[in-house]
This record gives C-alpha cells, structure tokens and sequence, in this order.
C-alpha cells in the first residue's frame, strides 16, 4: 500500500530561454499553450517524419503539431471526462496531436523535408572530387577534405555522420597528409574510423611509412577492407602478419615493395582469403623457399608475376585454373621453359596475357609459341624484343577448327633498342588478317619505338584491313 503520508514530489517550474525574448515561458506556460491554440478549419497540413504543419496566413508563421506520449494522452484524457470547459481549450486530433506554434522565415524549406533514409540515398550520389586532398581536422579529431565536401559535413549533424562513409571509402593519402591519417586512424579509437576504408592506397607513401604504422592501419582498417597497395618500403614481417586480418580482401598489391618478402609467409597470411581475386607479387626481391607446401586462393582471377621467383617455382607449382588474366614483369630468373610449362597448365583458360620489358633471361624468339599455348586470349600484349615475326605466321597461328580466334586486342611494345624495328613488319599482320586468323581483331595498339612510318603503304594497308573488320590502328605512346 503506497504510503499517503509521504510528501508530493514537486517539479520545478521549466524555464525556456528564447533569443531576442529572455525567459518567456514555464512548464505551466506551456501547458497553457498548447491547450489554447487552435487548428484552422481551412489550415493544409504538411506531413512529414519530423511532424505535422501548416501555415497560419494571419500571423505569418509556421505552425508544428507535436505527439504527446502516452501519459499526457491519458491525462488529457481525464481533463476531458472531469472537466467540459477545458475542451474548448485544447484540441487533439486522430493522431494525438498538440499544437505548438513556431516562427520561421524558411517557409518553402520545410515544405521540402525529406526523410532522412531519403537524404542518406542522395549522399551517395553527391560529386566528392576523389583528387581532394585530406589534409585538415575538425574539432573531433576526424580528417576531413576542403572545399565542396567540407560544405556536406557542415550542413548539420546527421549529414556529417552520412558523409563520413563517402569520405574514408577510399582516401587519397600523399606524403603531407599520411600521419595526420594514421593518427586519426590509430589514436582514436571510440570512433573507430577504421571501419569505413574500403580501399588503402598506399603507393605514393615513400619515405613517410613505417612498419609500424602500416601494420596499426591494417589492423584498424580490416573489418571492412577490399583492397590494398602496399607502399614501396615499410612493409616487411609485421606487416605481413597484420594482413592476416584482412580476411573481407580482394585486391592485393605488392608490386612496388622493395624489402624481400618471403613467399612461404605470403601464402600463408593470404591462406584464408576466400574472396581474394587480385595478387601481384613484389617486383624487386622474393624468397620462394617452402613454396612446394603452399596453397592458392581458391577465388583467384588475376596474377601477376614479378621480382626473383625462380624457375623451380613456377615449373613445380600447380597453378590456379581460375586464373583468366596472367602478367609477366621483371622476373630476371625466367626462362622460356618456365613460362610455356606455366602456359601449357593454364593456358587455355587465359583471356589476357601481358609481357613487360625485361625479362633478361628471354631471347629474342621465346615468345613466337605464345598463340599455341593460349587459343582463347582476348588481349595480349608481347614485347617485340622477345618475338619475331613468325609469331604471326600460319605455323604458329593456326585457325581454330571449333570457333574463330576470338582475340580483340593486340599491344606490339618494344625496347626501342636497335635493331628491332625490322623484327615484325606491317605486312605481317595484315597477311594474318586477310587469311582470317585473327577475325575477332579489332585494335592494335603499336608503340612508336618500333620504328613503323605510319605515312606508308604497308601501314596503309593494314589499316584498310582492320577497318574491313570495323577494327582501328592506334600509335600508343
């Protein structure tokens, strides 16, 4: 039984200051309005997720209808049943209403009030120049950019919060900026802003980088990561193990690192990426000890091949046959056993082959079989420097019997050394066109360096033959 003899409580009366007014009001004043003021039988109401309006003509205002809870509701209620005078005070409608009077001079804005699920939609369509630089910091700590994205998170609370995603999706980090980044990363860890990188680019990190802070980034940002670019140093053995994290990564490049990186210890971070499909190799240095045990990633689509890898390796590796796109850059160790033993496992299944300039150990034909190994390549881009113009010819490039060769795009690059700009002529490839085979060509793309005259007849009428093909011929510098 509640206790009668205990003393009310008593609330203090509320006090609301209004610019421009002081104290104008108290909890009872409130009361008194909200019970006082009336809708106009003609009145239009504008609904919208923050309330109900609409706009009184005689006192030039804009008038909001605000919910009462339940208790008010009830209490309302219980005035109504004791009291019939109070009903001509106080108004509710269907919804449980009250009204409540506000001045504003923004009439067509509110008439604009959008959800906020609906202004969330329109954040992802606004113009963030991905080219802005982050370098400045607002009063909680975050990065943020100038210009037209500052103006977006300064527009109000919830659209700050909206933008952030956009902002750290993928940032554009230099050498200014990059420790103002890892602080923000690292040290504040209440926001954890690591949650909205997608995307680290670190390739234009030189000499800014330490192991540490790219091992901490890793860690921050794994959640969420789907991409990442190493930078050319810091990025040795705790790195590593911070990728291990990573588990969401489908992009991963190491192609600029310049500290050796063990192969065993690469494979066995990247073990259990599910989702990996991008994997470059560093260019410099690689130890491929203890590569018979490793495992690949089972998603794999694109590989590219670079820095010491030795020829045991790549003859003795069961290659991946989800690979579709396969890439040769600067492997000094290769031979052309190595890559047509690599070739003859998964050829057929490559759609796009590129050749870069080295590959020291070539000679000047080893690429002249490339066509028998891979009948299905839609582009392929092969250094003259390692070809010769047999590559072209009906011994190497048969027609297909099944399907025509559905080759589309062929880069011809070269050295530029001397010599080489009679390896492969014009007419080569234009005898192989009007011979039907290559039917599916429709762009070459011919360095200058080859030293072809692009005012000749031969150059002529290769173009003549491509256009039959609707098919062009472009000098790529």
């Amino acid at each position: 039984m509640v206790n009668k003899s205990r003393p009310k409580k008593i609330k203090a009366p509320y006090r609301k200051y209004v610019a421009g007014e002081g104290f104008s009001s108290t909890r009872n004043d409130n009361k008194e309005k909200e019970a006082t003021a009336t809708v106009p039988p003609d009145a239009e109401l504008i609904e919208t997720p923050q309330g109900s309006y609409y706009y009184d003509e005689a006192n030039d205002t804009i008038v909001k209808l605000t919910r009462l809870s339940n208790s008010k509701k009830d209490r309302k209620g219980r005035r109504r049943s004791s009291s019939s005078s109070s009903s001509s005070h106080a108004k509710e409608d269907k919804d449980g209403q009250m009204i409540e009077s506000e001045k504003s001079t923004h009439l067509l804005y509110l008439r604009m009030v959008l959800p906020w699920e609906v202004q969330h939609r329109i954040t992802h369509y606004l113009d963030i120049p991905e080219e802005e630089e982050v370098s400045n910091k607002d009063t909680t700590g975050k990065i943020i950019t100038t210009g037209i994205t500052m103006n977006y998170l300064l527009v109000c609370r919830n659209w700050y919060d909206m933008c952030l995603p956009k902002l750290y999706f993928s940032p554009v980090l230099t050498s200014k900026n990059f420790n103002s980044f890892v602080d923000t990363i690292i040290l504040n860890k209440k926001k954890q802003l690591g949650h909205y990188v997608f995307e680290l680019n670190l390739s234009t990190i030189l000499q800014s980088g330490r192991n540490s802070f790219v091992s901490k980034l890793l860690r921050r940002c794994c959640s969420n990561l789907t991409k990442f670019i190493a930078p050319q140093t810091s990025f040795g053995y705790a790195p590593l193990i911070s990728l291990k994290s990573c588990h969401d990564l489908k992009f991963l490049d190491l192609g600029l690192v310049s500290e050796t990186v063990k192969l065993k210890e690469l494979f066995s971070a990247i073990k259990n990426f599910t989702k990996l499909t991008h994997l470059s190799f560093p260019r410099s240095s690689i130890d491929c000890q203890g590569f018979q045990d490793i495992e690949w990633p089972q998603n794999l689509r694109y590989l590219k091949l670079s820095g010491g890898i030795t020829n045991e390796f790549v003859i003795d590796t069961k290659w991946p046959k989800t690979i579709t796109t396969l890439e040769f850059s600067y492997c000094p160790q290769i031979t052309e056993l190595s890559i047509f033993s690599l070739l003859s496992q998964i050829g057929d299944n490559l759609k796009h082959l590129f050749f870069y300039y080295p590959m020291p150990s070539l000679t000047e034909n080893s690429l002249d079989h490339v066509f028998t190994y891979c009948a299905n390549l839609i582009s392929l881009q092969i250094m003259v420097d390692y070809c010769s113009k047999w590559c072209f010819s009906e011994f190497m490039l048969s027609k297909l019997m099944e399907y025509d060769r559905p080759l589309k795009t062929l880069y011809l690059e070269c050295s530029g050394s001397l010599g080489l700009a009679s390896k492969i002529h014009p007419d080569d490839l234009t005898i192989a066109i009007l011979e039907s085979r290559l039917p599916c060509l429709k762009t070459i793309c011919v360095s200058p360096k080859l030293g072809w005259d692009m005012k000749s007849d031969e150059v002529a009428d290769l173009v003549v033959s491509l256009e039959d093909q609707d098919g062009s011929l472009y000098l790529n510098y």
